[in-house]
């Protein structure tokens, strides 16, 4: 039945769910920025708002297409039909499309609207439902204010629970409705137009590096495969990014900058341990990559708005020729401060910003809001995957080695057994990188080349694809202080690489 509607209606199943959306409405966490009411109670949503709220915009292309070729035929649907509709749709932004286009759809959307949006946000959260759910729990709105150091490793331990399923996640059926609501429109807004940034910088930047080889020898490249909307990712990438994504906005609901208040804080070995190995190395290093992106970019707004922010700009000067300072930055000056306290704001700040196009308000918007050097002494995600983060654990901690240390030590095989859905094994790139040996390091211990393309969020075809797959252990030649380095904390050396197994082709 439900193939049959959709043939009738014409509703191509998604390619790629990672589309750009404008971000003029954000779900709102209780951040002083915040530019909507509250979801976190299901009353926010007493109104007919629901998915208008997610994102106000119109959906130009696919809404079009609905109003041209769908709306007259689902007038006519009996109610039941068109509920099943709804429920079969395959992505948050369909839905959305949907109900946008036809009013006789979204009445019956308001009719059973949290049944469909929980039914379609399960579907869409696949594979990284724990980490959505994390992300929101571990806000300040939920672990209260002041954030201590009892608050955060209790709500690290249940988070590990739900992540080796010692403790079962609560059933989203159960759950408040206004959850439901804010993941969705969390997701909508802030996680999908960051995925699609993301993985267009991370493709770009292999691009780049392929192109540069092959010009060395003189043969052709292969193009990176993309549609009209961007880069074309498959169901394993997608979830890949989108875990460290939401692992990485849980990281700084914990330890940023927000506007609950902080007491306590850990060190970055402490961290390391209580955050990051809770992960498989190939994930927490999947976080690292997210933040370098993050980074890149706020290194390009600071490049952008640097000379506008100065002391000595000539908008801080006064009519006696004196400068007054309030309100400017030197941000050449105190660069490492600025940086680590505006990336610690979170997703929500950098969605944001990176989709702001005038130049003047950028300017506004980081003199105002986003510029900070004040720190907690809980350390930044750079530093808590850095070298002295990682050895420090190993040195310090009294849960060393853990189970993934003594593998490492053993020198255990580490297989590549292809790209599922959902991914839990070790990704193409990780394998190989390794040459088949289980490492449980990552971050600084990794040629920032290879970071900075993302290595371990990519599915094997597309490496074949673009014919790359020899330059990841290639890294290695370029790196040989930081050989030296691992064979010294590690005992063995990356180049000493063992047989690769790939057992699927």
């Amino acid at each position: 039945m439900e193939e049959s509607v959709h043939k009738q209606l014409r509703i191509a199943k998604r390619n790629t769910p990672v589309e750009s959306f404008d971000v003029t409405s954000l779900p709102n966490d209780n951040y002083e920025d915040s530019l909507i009411p509250s979801a976190t109670m299901s009353r926010a949503y007493s109104n007919d708002s629901d998915l208008k709220h997610i994102s106000d915009e119109p959906i130009e292309e696919s809404q079009e297409c609905f109003k041209a070729d769908v709306t007259p035929n689902l007038e006519n649907l009996p109610a039941e039909l068109r509920t099943q509709l709804l429920l079969s749709m395959p992505d948050l932004s369909t839905l959305r499309a949907l109900i946008h286009a036809s009013p006789t759809m979204h009445t019956q959307y308001r009719y059973d609207r949290d049944h469909v949006l929980w039914t379609c946000l399960e579907r869409e959260l696949s594979g990284f439902l724990i980490d959505a759910y994390a992300n929101m729990m571990s806000r300040v709105c939920e672990l209260g204010s002041p954030r201590t150091d009892e608050k955060i490793t209790s709500f690290l331990d249940t988070y590990r629970g739900w992540l080796s399923g010692a403790s079962p996640l609560p059933d989203l059926q159960s759950i408040d409705s206004g959850y439901i609501h804010w993941m969705a429109a969390y997701h909508i807004s802030v996680a999908c137009p960051l995925a699609r940034m993301y993985s267009s910088w991370a493709l770009d930047n292999i691009k780049k590096t392929v192109s540069s080889s092959v010009a060395r020898n003189g043969t052709e490249t292969l193009p990176i495969a993309q549609d009209s909307r961007g880069v074309n990712l498959s169901r394993s990438e997608e979830i890949r990014i989108f875990r460290a994504l939401y692992r990485y906005e849980t990281y700084h609901h914990l330890f940023g900058r927000n506007k609950g208040r902080r007491h306590g804080g850990f060190r970055h070995h402490e961290i390391n341990e209580i955050f990051f190995s809770q992960f498989a190395p190939w994930e927490a290093e999947a976080v690292g990559c997210v933040d370098i992106f993050i980074r890149q970019k706020y290194k390009d707004i600071f490049s952008d708005v640097k000379e506008d922010l100065h002391p000595q700009n000539a908008r801080f000067r006064l009519e006696n020729g004196t400068f007054n300072p309030e309100g400017s930055f030197n941000l050449d000056g105190e660069y490492d401060d600025y940086m680590d306290g505006t990336v610690s704001r979170g997703l929500k700040m950098a969605v944001r910003l990176l989709n702001i196009r005038d130049h003047e308000k950028l300017v506004s918007k980081m003199q105002q809001r986003c510029l900070t050097h004040d720190q907690n002494l809980d350390a930044p995600v750079r530093t808590a995957i850095g070298l002295a983060a990682q050895g420090d654990r190993r040195e310090m901690s009294t849960s060393f080695p853990n189970k993934r240390d003594e593998a490492e030590q053993r020198q255990d095989p580490i297989r590549f057994t292809g790209d599922t859905v959902p991914p839990n094994g070790p990704p193409l790139a990780w394998v190989l990188l390794w040459g088949g040996k289980y490492a449980n390091i990552y971050g600084e211990y990794v040629p920032e080349s290879l970071r900075r393309w993302g290595y371990v969020i990519w599915d094997k075809i597309r490496w074949d694809s673009m014919e790359a797959k020899e330059l990841i252990a290639r890294q290695w030649e370029m790196e040989p202080e930081l050989v030296e380095e691992i064979k010294m904390d590690i005992g063995w050396s990356p180049l000493e690489s063992g047989s690769v197994t790939v057992e699927h082709k």
